[in-house]
């Protein structure tokens, strides 16, 4: 795998996280509006288990090639 790609999706996930934590009760988005701001909390949720999943299927296929 390419160290550009790990870096995007370490970007990503920094990115998606922040937002999260923006999305919280405590967060400052929150009361804009709490159910705009509940779907997007739930969708970045969502979006950080697909990275985790997708890092772990590439550490997977690079073990793969190595061996």
């Amino acid at each position: 795998m390419k160290p550009r790609t790990l870096k995007k999706l370490a970007a990503a996930e920094r990115a998606v996280n922040c937002l999260v934590q923006e999305c919280g009760k405590q967060g400052s988005l929150y009361r804009h509006d709490p159910k705009a701001v509940a779907q997007v909390s739930r969708t970045g949720k969502w979006l950080l288990n697909a990275i985790t999943a997708l890092r772990s299927a590439l550490a997977t296929l690079c073990t793969k090639e190595t061996t």
